[in-house]
């Protein structure tokens, strides 16, 4: 097997809310640049789960056109709903459930990435975990404005058992590992291993802070799945990620020192700054701190100060910069485990992607409309440009901002997994990674095709305005978000 994905919502290929376009993700574009043939994945009709936003904004464009007419307001809802039941009739009670295998025969996937994964997930959630969360979550009738229930659980059962055969029940994204590793026909040649940013993701999702305790005695990830969940946590306390961190790894370094495939190598990615992403919105006063900017508020785009001040959506500088902090942390453990693996190996197997800086370079405000990104050449002469600023088109269907972001200000659109992807193969070649005896090419990858296939570069869409200059739909949509992630 020359390319295996461990991963969380972007290696999954989610975007918009939803996990849709994993045939879009950087991990199946390396596959491709690597001849990777098969690399199997899963999609996932009906827009995927839970909300596919950019479905929800196109047919809102198709029903409205640019503009939502006074009247027509009193249908925004109902239109809204139409989406949401589909998705609801089909993953809840159709072809889609729970009950129903995966409808190729595909008995296992290429990338085990499932969204809103943490560390401990990649060994704690199994199907069988899953199939008790959606039992509990069981409610046949149709919800106003409701996603399918247990969503999470839903997505991760179809991508870690697709043909839902109880004697899987048991495995995880590492049992995936070590059953293709243990295969005496393959092994496993190369691993992305990208986990972490759902250790703190949900700080800037839901614009508030729930820290672990950091207690040495019982730290998160030795609680049972359930019972941790249960605390509600979104920022792990740098000493509780280290010792979550350093499980993983151990677990990787024993499944893969047992690999059939001895010419083995695993790339980790490290955690991103979960506070540039562009649906946490700087308000306000700016402040240099660290060499970079930071705001006196974050709040939802596209609100401004007022919204943070008169609302519970905000987090302040100081809440964004400790969670930075963390992340920093976070990155600093993943380099020192990652070189103690190197050294008990012998040799270089482990090596670091520094995805946090590669992101942080191409982010707009935090590098005062000045990022340091050096991107590709394609990109030299492109038009209309693209950046990390929240996505915005007119009423023309003209790109005016954004294409890196997808619409939920924080996974990235086709365009940005594309750019990822380049990142993962420069550190790919340099670690001597062939394809056919050459090596492996970062430029390999196909930019015609990755901007002509990313839907809201290709064909922008109109209505985004009302967003901009109407609050209306906005605060709409900013309280069915917040539902839906209760």
């Amino acid at each position: 097997m020359k390319l295996f994905t461990i991963g969380d919502s972007i290696s999954q290929g989610f975007r918009s809310l939803a996990a849709a376009r994993t045939d879009q993700s950087y991990s199946t574009l390396i596959a491709r640049v690597l001849r990777a043939d098969p690399y199997r994945y899963p999609s996932w009709p009906h827009g995927g789960l839970p909300v596919d936003l950019e479905l929800l904004m196109r047919r809102l464009e198709s029903r409205y056109g640019s503009d939502i007419g006074g009247f027509e307001w009193t249908t925004v809802l109902q239109t809204i709903n139409g989406v949401l039941d589909e998705a609801e009739d089909y993953y809840e009670r159709g072809e889609g459930n729970e009950h129903r295998p995966y409808p190729s025969d595909d008995r296992f996937w290429h990338n085990t990435a499932f969204w809103g994964a943490t560390v401990a997930d990649a060994w704690q959630v199994t199907p069988a975990v899953c199939k008790q969360s959606i039992l509990a979550a069981k409610n046949n009738q149709d919800e106003f404005l409701g996603p399918p229930n247990a969503a999470f659980y839903r997505t991760a059962l179809k991508v870690l058992n697709p043909q839902l055969d109880p004697a899987l029940d048991g495995i995880s994204q590492l049992g995936w590992l070590e059953q293709h590793a243990q295969d005496k026909n393959e092994g496993v040649e190369n691993l992305l291993l990208w986990l972490g940013a759902n250790n703190a993701l949900e700080t800037v999702l839901r614009l508030r802070i729930q820290q672990t305790p950091n207690n040495p005695s019982n730290r998160p990830y030795r609680l049972g799945y359930f019972e941790r969940k249960a605390f509600g946590w979104n920022l792990w306390h740098p000493n509780d990620f280290a010792e979550e961190y350093e499980q993983l790894l151990s677990e990787v370094e024993r499944i893969m020192a047992r690999n059939t495939q001895k010419n083995w190598r695993v790339f980790v990615g490290t955690v991103p700054e979960v506070t540039i992403a562009p649906v946490a919105k700087g308000v306000g006063e700016t402040f240099k701190i660290d060499g970079s900017t930071y705001y006196k508020y974050y709040t939802y785009f596209p609100f401004e100060e007022e919204f943070a001040l008169t609302t519970k959506y905000q987090l302040t500088t100081q809440e964004a910069l400790h969670v930075d902090r963390c992340i920093h942390q976070y990155n600093d453990t993943i380099k020192s485990l990652v070189k103690a693996a190197n050294a008990r190996a012998g040799q270089q197997r482990f090596f670091v992607v520094d995805l946090c800086k590669a992101l942080h370079d191409i982010a707009w405000k935090r590098n005062d409309g000045q990022p340091q990104y050096q991107y590709p050449s394609y990109f030299d002469f492109i038009y209309p440009k693209v950046d990390s600023k929240y996505y915005h088109a007119d009423e023309t269907g003209r790109l005016r901002q954004g294409g890196l972001a997808s619409l939920d200000g924080v996974h990235p659109t086709a365009i940005g997994q594309g750019l990822i992807a380049w990142e993962i193969l420069k550190v790919m070649r340099a670690a001597g990674v062939q394809v056919h005896g050459v090596p492996i090419n970062p430029d390999a990858l196909d930019w015609r095709a990755i901007f002509a296939g990313d839907s809201l570069y290709s064909s922008p869409i109109r209505i985004m305005k009302e967003l901009y200059q109407h609050p209306r739909l906005a605060e709409m949509l900013v309280k069915l978000f917040d539902a839906w992630l209760e």
